[in-house]
């Protein structure tokens, strides 16, 4: 309170982990903001779990659509299920051979870029990743695996939070899939006030 901040602003819609080090780490001027900040908030990773829901979807369907987003790709892949249930076979196996090592390794890589470039005392906050799916009518077996999912992603999220000096906020356990826009996958305005508060709260943890 009482203290003016400069805020540098650098998302992206559709940003991955991966662009995130190629294009957004790449650049000098965020270099330099890393540098001068006190706080650095980080939030990254959903893109990887939704582009990745895209590709598994294509390759449970055998299709190349390119679709517009992981919501289309589902409700394809659940009206393709509704014609032949035995689709969930091949949806589990799919799910469960999800790529965490790819996600590991551009999360790390992150987290050196920014570990090197930060003031000593720069404090780091990063959100891990809530279902955005939750509310999508899915069968109970794939919801349960779609969890599984981020429940591994957070994981690695949270697994590095020692060695890196980050503090995460949880927004995987706050009620946030019930604040979602009309897409079914962005948070609305009640959404985005709790992700804030998630924040700051985690902010005034770490820096006690």
């Amino acid at each position: 309170q009482g203290r003016e901040w400069q805020v540098d602003n650098f998302a992206k819609n559709g940003l991955d982990s991966e662009r995130m080090n190629t294009e957004i780490l790449a650049r000098e001027e965020v270099l330099g903001s890393v540098r001068e900040a006190d706080v650095i908030f980080i939030t990254v990773g959903s893109n990887d779990l939704l582009n990745e829901c895209k590709n598994t979807v294509r390759e449970i369907l055998n299709t190349d659509t390119k679709f517009k987003s992981a919501g289309e790709a589902l409700k394809v892949l659940e009206e393709a299920l509704s014609e032949n249930p035995f689709l969930i076979v091949n949806i589990i196996g799919a799910l469960n051979g999800w790529d965490y090592q790819s996600f590991d390794m551009q999360w790390t890589a992150i987290m050196e870029t920014v570990g090197a470039e930060k003031k000593e005392d720069a404090e780091i906050v990063v959100t891990n990743i809530y279902n955005p799916v939750a509310n999508m009518k899915l069968p109970s077996t794939m919801n349960g695996t779609v969890e599984d999912i981020i429940g591994n992603m957070n994981t690695i999220i949270e697994g590095y939070a020692g060695e890196y000096g980050y503090a995460v906020a949880d927004v995987f356990s706050s009620g946030l899939s019930e604040h979602v826009q009309n897409d079914g996958l962005h948070p609305d305005q009640t959404g985005q006030q709790m992700i804030a508060a998630l924040v700051c709260e985690a902010y005034e943890n770490v820096r006690e």
